[in-house]
């Protein structure tokens, strides 16, 4: 068993099936699969059981692919390491975005990182925060954005900002420039599709207040919630991130919760073995000055960094879009922990 056998299985269990992976390796496929066979023979296990559906890892070649990604990025950090001695940080980076935040730090990052590190492959992947935890705990993902994140042994977590999530009508709605929570348990709703953290959020505000809500639809395309705002269908609730651009060209507007904000947090959760890549150290403080930046220009509105909250002056709001409340939200924040423990 080698790095090249190890690169091969992991492709293999990756596009989940042989040909797939010949075609990405740039080897003929009866090459990889007598390559596959070899390494079955070698450790003497089954590692993957194929079908006409495809191609998966047994429960042994699930264990052996974590390992083989471990060893992997060990491998590439060991050449990033001996590299940065005399250039620039390279390698492969897979980091992993939640929808509405992709919308406004993806492009920015892309070009940082095309600018300041050309080695640095960059691989975005855009998801729901439940699975990027999952990719990054699994070693599919070097880094990700993930919202109210929980500690793990596999994971380093780092809270980067406290965002508000605002209820996005359509921009002709003649609801009022604030609600309260029972008015907004008045209106029809369009929500994001379970484990969301948005929907979490909101079912746990209604929870604590014993209030009902009028479900119309669900989904976990932001894009189609939008539409469905925008054609009259109903309300929904979404981080200024999501809707911002809709709300530029007069499609949509959010409206503040004015007695009870709904907050989340963003954190930065890495994988503990990718944290030591030089090329995922240059990601991540990329990463981070692109949100701050984003942040200091006005175009990320209703958030608050965690680091120096305190002492940065809000912003004006500019017209017509929603601006952070940082006093209520912290005040909600409490609230809330409050009731959980």
């Amino acid at each position: 068993m080698d790095i090249r056998h190890l690169k091969y299985f992991v492709k293999v269990v990756e596009l989940k099936t042989i040909t797939a992976a010949a075609e990405a390796l740039f080897i003929a496929q009866p090459s990889l699969s007598q390559h596959m066979a070899n390494l079955e023979a070698e450790l003497g296990v089954k590692l993957l059981e194929r079908s006409v559906h495809g191609t998966r890892a047994t429960n042994t070649g699930e264990l052996l692919y974590r390992h083989a990604k471990m060893i992997l990025r060990q491998f590439d950090d060991a050449q990033s390491a001996i590299r940065s001695e005399s250039e620039a940080p390279s390698g492969r980076v897979a980091i992993g975005l939640p929808t509405s935040t992709s919308r406004i730090v993806a492009a920015p990052l892309l070009e940082r990182i095309r600018e300041r590190y050309p080695l640095i492959e960059l691989e975005l992947i855009e998801a729901s925060s439940g699975d990027l935890v999952a990719q990054v705990a699994s070693d599919r993902l070097a880094l990700a954005v993930t919202m109210n994140a929980r500690a793990d042994s596999r994971l380093r977590i780092e809270p980067v900002l406290e965002e508000e999530l605002f209820v996005v009508v359509a921009a002709t709605d003649q609801t009022a420039d604030v609600l309260s929570v029972d008015a907004l348990a008045a209106l029809p709703l369009l929500l994001p599709t379970h484990p969301n953290s948005v929907r979490v959020a909101m079912e746990r505000l209604f929870n604590e207040r014993h209030l009902r809500f009028q479900l119309v639809a669900e989904t976990s395309a932001v894009e189609i919630l939008i539409l469905a705002v925008e054609r009259g269908l109903g309300a929904t609730i979404l981080p200024t991130s999501a809707f911002a651009l809709a709300q530029q060209h007069g499609r949509v507007r959010g409206v503040p919760l004015v007695d009870r904000p709904l907050l989340r947090e963003l954190s930065l959760s890495l994988s503990v073995s990718a944290a030591r890549s030089p090329a995922v150290q240059c990601v991540r403080e990329t990463l981070l000055r692109v949100i701050q930046d984003e942040i200091a220009q006005g175009r990320w509105l209703g958030v608050r960094l965690l680091s120096d909250a305190e002492q940065r002056p809000e912003r004006p709001a500019k017209p017509g879009v929603p601006r952070p409340r940082s006093a209520a939200g912290r005040a909600a924040r409490n609230a809330s922990r409050r009731a959980e423990d």
